[in-house]
Order: C-alpha cells, then sequence, then structure tokens
C-alpha cells in the first residue's frame, strides 16, 4: 500500500491549514443513520445491546468519509490542522480563532438543519427512534463537566488520527479504511464530538426530551468542545504526529542506528498548490527531496 510519510503528511497539513485560513454537516448522516439502526432493530437492542452497538458504530463513520473525500470543514479536524499551520508560521493567529468560529457555527447550522428538515419534519423519525432519540439527548446532557470533558478529549484524539491516516493515504479505498477504523473506535466507546452532539440533542430535543437549550450548551456543548480541543492538541504533540517530524524529536534520535545531528533530518519540499484539485486530503503530493534526492 502506498502511503506518505510522517513528513510528507505534515508538509499536506500545514499547506491545508494555511489554505483553510484563507477561504458541513456530513458527518451527522452517521448520527442519523445508527439511530435508524437502533429504532429498528427491534429485540435486538434489549436482548444484545453491545452488537447494536456495534453494527452502529460500524456504520457511522460514513458521514466522515463523505466530508473528507468531498473537501468539507469539520471544525474537529481544524483543532488539530490549523494550530499546526499557527506553530510554523504558516498563519496569523487571528486567522486561527476566526476560523474555528465560522467553522464551528457553520457545522452547527448544517446540524440543526438535518434536524429539523431532513429528519424530524421528512417523518422519517418513528415512535421508537423518537423514544431513542429523546433519551439520548438526556443522557448526553448529564454526564457531568469532568467526564464530558475526558469523552471529547479520547474522541478528537481518535478523529483527528482518523484525518491525519487518511491524509497519509494516496487513494481512496486507502483513505476509507484510514478514516473508518479510529472513527468506529470512538462511537464505540461511548466518546463526545461535539459535532455529532450537534444532532444527537437537539433532534432529541426536537421530538420532546426534557432537555432545555441552556442545559444542553452547558452540560454537553461546552464541554465536549473544550475535550474536543484538547484531544486535537493532544494528536498535534503525539510522538508520530504532525508537529514534530519523527527526525526531529530528541528521544528518535536516540535509537540505535540514528545520528543526533540534525544533518540527518530529511527535508520535505512542499509546492503551494499541494492538495488542489479533487479537494481530499493527501491528493496531488508534488515531487519531495529526501536528503537531497527526488522521489
Amino acid at each position: 500500500m502506498d502511503t506518505l510519510t510522517p513528513q510528507e503528511v505534515t508538509a499536506v497539513m500545514l499547506t491545508l491549514g494555511e489554505k483553510k485560513a484563507k477561504q458541513a454537516y456530513h458527518v451527522c448522516f452517521g448520527a442519523f443513520l445508527v439511530q435508524t439502526w437502533q429504532g429498528g432493530s427491534g429485540t435486538l437492542r434489549t436482548d444484545y445491546p453491545s452488537v447494536v452497538s456495534l453494527v452502529g458504530a460500524f456504520f457511522f463513520p460514513v458521514g466522515l468519509i463523505m466530508l473528507v473525500l468531498t473537501g468539507q470543514e469539520l471544525v474537529t479536524a481544524n483543532f488539530m490542522v490549523m494550530p499546526m499551520a499557527l506553530m510554523k508560521g504558516r498563519i496569523k493567529v487571528w486567522e486561527l480563532p476566526l476560523n474555528w468560529l465560522i467553522v464551528f457555527f457553520g457545522n452547527l447550522a448544517g446540524a440543526l438543519c438535518l434536524d429539523a428538515f431532513m429528519v424530524h419534519y421528512s417523518g422519517l423519525m418513528t415512535s421508537t427512534m423518537t423514544t431513542i432519540a429523546q433519551s439520548a439527548a438526556v443522557t448526553k446532557t448529564s454526564e457531568g463537566w469532568g467526564p464530558c470533558v475526558l469523552r471529547g478529549i479520547g474522541c478528537n484524539f481518535l478523529v483527528c488520527t482518523a484525518v491525519w491516516l487518511g491524509t497519509g493515504a494516496r487513494e481512496t479505498i486507502s483513505k476509507i479504511a484510514a478514516l473508518h477504523f479510529p472513527v468506529f473506535l470512538f462511537v464505540f466507546l461511548g466518546f463526545e464530538h461535539v459535532v455529532v452532539n450537534m444532532y444527537y440533542v437537539p433532534v432529541g430535543m426536537i421530538v420532546g426530551a426534557n432537555v432545555s437549550s441552556a442545559k444542553y450548551i452547558a452540560q454537553s456543548l461546552i464541554p465536549s468542545f473544550i475535550g474536543n480541543v484538547i484531544g486535537a492538541l493532544l494528536r498535534d504533540r503525539h510522538p508520530h504526529g504532525p508537529v514534530l517530524p519523527p527526525p526531529a524529536l530528541p528521544l528518535f534520535n536516540k535509537l540505535p542506528g540514528r545520528s543526533n545531528s540534525h544533518e540527518s533530518s530529511e527535508t520535505v519540499v512542499v509546492d503551494q498548490s499541494v492538495d488542489t484539485g479533487a479537494g481530499t486530503l493527501g491528493d496531488n503530493i508534488p515531487e519531495t527531496v529526501t536528503n537531497g534526492k527526488k522521489h
């Protein structure tokens, strides 16, 4: 399988962050799919809840896959990409919060439109799905701040890992596989994603859940937002993460066979037109130069 090196992924991410500073609701389709499956699972949901959760989690990533492959914006992915570009001096400080603000409210608007028009007013919600939606909204606003923040951290570490791996894949099937499994894992484990909850909680409120807007904002949206930001920053600082390519890490250079000299570090030359055209992460990678040799 042909994939990009960590340095090449870093190059793509930095250029992507720069582009985002100068310029979706797809993920919620996965949440709707899960509720549809749960609503039609009958006695399976009560007799074998883990099986129902496993199957739902397996199909959930379709939303993120559509979003990434069509080049749409997801604020939780930008929690990783934009700080990378800022730390490398590719964007201005004010461009980071502006991007987060615009994409956050864009994701919220898309999720609320899906809740209202594609789910509720379309008549697709069955009585069983209504009960599940109400229960989900109450559960997700009753976890408490601490657990919600921690679940948000775990969630976006996995989501950003999915985006990172998807960026490293050169062709579509590899991208789908790379995006799928980390997202499948976060859904099955019950972590909290601020944009996914923009679907789950409001749709439950629409169909009668005893949850106010203030409770949603205070007990779900804010803590999951904070947790997702922390998770993305942890992904940035991970030893295999994008901010510090492996050759630049002190511990990496101390491994047997590695030189402590900076001269041994690989240099990646990045064309500013990287990742243009199809709009998908990791496409159209330009020639790179490693230790003076073109690849």
